[in-house]
């Protein structure tokens, strides 16, 4: 092999290293977790009440609700007090904010954009979402997590029609991050130009100490999230505990998870129950649980509503966001969670699974393999269309 040809492969090692992560390694944060629709939607309207200087929304679901209503009075208001006021929607799934609401916005002098718009009906492009829910607030504080701005979440505690999610707020250096992210987009809506601050090492920052990253996703090119996830997992010495609305995980998600197992962790994996708002892919995550099962991991189907959280717990490392454990979703939309070492937080993640294990049931290896023909039926139709779809979308550039 040539000097030349070594050299350029060592470059190009190299590069990778240098790009893994969009953004370094942050300390000197603080973090707050929601898990109810009224303690983070309180959480957010306070912050956005106190807002001096700009407000940055990228949401995928913002739609015509009370909950719209509360969160659209809250911006105009702001905008009267000058600050600056900007919102990134996604178009399909901000298509059910009605134009009265759309105008109000535009008559109080505040920006909207919408990803995608749907007057293209080229259905390959119509696939790609912006699916990331960020609230920044002066560059100082930062909301993320899996919530639209919708009525779901905002029933009264534990009705069955509420959704259950995760929003946490961050407080410190990565909401300077956050800020950047969301400008960047802002300038590609506006056809502008703007120097990129220059990708980094994740080697930067003593990874055994407290920190926080933000992880973006950018179709299957460029994942973050899931080079995260995996590397956590590969590490994991005592927990991995996942929840999820949508489990149609890759094989080497399995996997990892089977071998963390096999090192003794306690893997679980919590997921929606009865209650989904599509249970069809419940049908398609239950065909894989006699090999989780079988591999001694734990599986939970929460009961008393739709559980929307997306979140990790590997010891003492957390990851929440907008990003969901489905092939689909990794390969289409713009996705944005952020990975946290901190043991603080770990407590309060802790607690959450251990509330929502409580109210959750169990699935019991030997039960299940004694399940009905009908239920067999039912995962064997979805997964042969799961592997359709699969076969679709890896044939789409």
């Amino acid at each position: 092999m040539s000097k030349r040809l070594i050299n350029k492969i060592k470059q190009r090692g190299q590069r990778y290293i240098h790009y893994k992560y969009n953004y370094a390694p942050r300390k000197d944060n603080r973090y707050q977790l929601y898990s109810e629709g009224d303690q983070f939607y309180p959480a957010m309207l306070d912050s956005i009440r106190q807002a001096k200087s700009c407000i940055y929304i990228i949401q995928y679901i913002f739609e015509t609700s009370l909950t719209s209503e509360i969160f659209i009075n809250a911006l105009i208001q702001a905008k009267q007090r000058n600050v600056e006021v900007y919102l990134i929607l996604d178009a399909y799934g901000s298509k059910e904010l009605n134009m009265q609401e759309r105008q109000r916005l535009y008559n109080a002098g505040i920006d909207i954009f919408f990803y995608n718009p749907l007057n293209d009906h080229h259905l390959i492009k119509f696939l790609y979402r912006d699916h990331r829910k960020l609230l920044v607030i002066d560059g100082e504080h930062a909301f993320i997590g899996g919530a639209g701005i919708c009525d779901d979440y905002n029933f009264p505690f534990q009705h069955p029609a509420s959704w259950l999610d995760i929003v946490i707020k961050i407080s410190g250096t990565i909401a300077q991050d956050c800020s950047h992210l969301f400008l960047q987009q802002l300038e590609y809506f506006k056809k502008k130009t703007i120097i990129t601050e220059e990708k980094v090492r994740s080697a930067s920052l003593n990874l055994t100490m407290s920190y926080g990253r933000l992880l973006t996703s950018k179709t299957w090119r460029h994942n973050e999230i899931q080079r995260a996830i995996l590397h956590a997992i590969r590490k994991a010495k005592h927990r991995v505990w996942i929840t999820t609305p949508y489990f149609v995980p890759t094989r080497r998600l399995r996997s990892q998870l089977k071998a963390a197992s096999h090192r003794g962790c306690d893997v679980r994996l919590l997921l929606p129950g009865v209650h989904s708002d599509h249970p069809w892919v419940s049908q398609i995550a239950r065909q894989r649980y006699s090999r989780l099962l079988h591999n001694d991991v734990r599986i939970f189907e929460y009961q008393q509503r739709f559980s929307h959280a997306k979140a990790i717990l590997c010891d003492n490392w957390s990851c929440i966001g907008s990003s969901n454990l489905d092939r689909w979703n990794q390969k289409f939309n713009l996705e944005l969670n952020v990975e946290i070492q901190s043991e603080q937080l770990a407590k309060q993640l802790y607690y959450f699974f251990n509330q929502s294990f409580d109210t959750s049931k169990e699935i019991d290896k030997v039960q299940w393999q004694s399940r009905p023909q009908l239920q067999r039926i039912k995962e064997w139709f979805w997964s042969k269309v799961a592997i359709w779809i699969e076969r679709f979308i890896h044939n789409i550039p």
